[in-house]
C-alpha cells in the first residue's frame, strides 16, 4: 500500500484528493496544510507520494518543500506538484526543485489517478515533466 501525503492549504481541495484516492485505491493517505509541515511530516512518515500544492502560506512554498523532501528522502519520494500557475510560468522552478510530475489545476479525479499509476509504471526513459 503505498502511502500518499496530501499537502494543500484548502482543507476542501485535501478533502477531495483524499476522496478520489480513496475511491480509486487503497492508499495509506496523511495530510499536511503547508510547506513546513509537509517538510516535517515526510521526514518521519517516509510518503512514497507527496502531492503538493505550489501556492502555499507559511515560511516556503511548495517548491522550496519540494527541494527539502527530495533532499531529506531522495528518489525513493515521489512528488507531484500541482498550481494554478501556467506550466510554462513555473515549468524551470518545478524542475529544479526535482518534482517527478507537474499538474496543472484544475484536473480530473481520471488524470490524477491516471498519472500517479504512471509514476510507478516501468518507463522506457521518458519524462513526466510536460504532464499536466
Amino acid at each position: 500500500m503505498h502511502k500518499i501525503l496530501i499537502v494543500d492549504d484548502h482543507a476542501d481541495i485535501r478533502d477531495l484528493l483524499r476522496m478520489t484516492l480513496d475511491l480509486a485505491q487503497s492508499f495509506d493517505i496523511h495530510e499536511a496544510k503547508n510547506g513546513q509541515e509537509a517538510v516535517d511530516i515526510a521526514a518521519t512518515l517516509k510518503p512514497d507520494l507527496v502531492l503538493m500544492d505550489i501556492m502555499m502560506p507559511g515560511p516556503f512554498d511548495g517548491i522550496e518543500a519540494c527541494r527539502r523532501i527530495k533532499a531529506q528522502g531522495g528518489a525513493a519520494i515521489k512528488v507531484i506538484l500541482v498550481s494554478a500557475k501556467p506550466a510554462e510560468e513555473i515549468r524551470q522552478a518545478v524542475k529544479e526543485a526535482g518534482a517527478d510530475l507537474f499538474m496543472s489545476k484544475p484536473f480530473g479525479p481520471l488524470q490524477l489517478v491516471d498519472s500517479i499509476t504512471a509514476l510507478y509504471a516501468p518507463k522506457a526513459g521518458a519524462s513526466t515533466l510536460g504532464a499536466g
